[in-house]
């Protein structure tokens, strides 16, 4: 069971640390709260637990995902591991990007123990250079985890997590010149922001 704990530990520590590398360079860069709001103005496509995009040319690309099914005994986490590529590469050449997931893993589909959970709000924004991660709910065993108390969290992020959640956003500098030419103009920045910030 130990062993189980220390996997289960192991996992939530790789993602939410991948998550977080994404969005942190190797200098320091301005951190704020984030509270998970969408930036963008977009339509979420809901995709389940599947990659079939009903606009996948969207730019703003808003999606939310089904990571509910994790399992082991119906290789859920298999299938989950599988789609992982295909969704990492429709956000990838994205301008604005904004995510809503909702992750759960289990032995058994639906059965206890939960061996993690957690509800995560994500976005990028190239042409501002920033990024951001929202987690809520976040539970490993089944008891509430301060994600800032993993091994590896970054700790200029520790601020702003505590008990089950926390999120923060980053701005990294100067954007990506494509993306920043499509909101040059306030009336530009109109047609892809709902508001200045995150």
């Amino acid at each position: 069971m130990q062993a189980l704990f220390g996997m289960r530990a192991l996992f939530a520590v790789v993602v939410i640390g991948c998550v977080l590398a994404a969005v942190v360079p190797a200098t320091a860069a301005p951190i704020a709260p984030y509270g998970g709001t969408n930036p963008f103005r977009c339509k979420l496509q809901k995709l389940g637990t599947g990659t079939e995009y009903s606009d996948p040319s969207a730019d703003p690309l808003c999606v939310e995902f089904d990571k509910t099914n994790q399992n082991v005994t119906d290789f859920g986490i298999v299938d989950f591991l599988l789609n992982e590529p295909a969704r990492t590469a429709a956000a990838v050449p994205k301008c604005f990007y904004y995510q809503v997931d909702h992750w759960t893993g289990s032995i058994v589909q639906g059965g206890k123990p939960t061996l993690w959970h957690w509800d995560g709000r994500y976005f990028f924004d190239k042409a501002k250079g920033m990024g951001g991660v929202r987690v809520a709910n976040l539970t490993i065993g089944g008891v509430p985890a301060d994600p800032s108390l993993l091994p590896g969290f970054p700790s200029e992020f520790s601020p702003y997590f505590g008990r089950g959640e926390g999120g923060a956003f980053v701005t990294l500098g100067a954007g990506v010149p494509e993306c920043a030419a499509r909101v040059d103009t306030p009336a530009k920045a109109r047609k892809v922001y709902r508001r200045t910030g995150p």
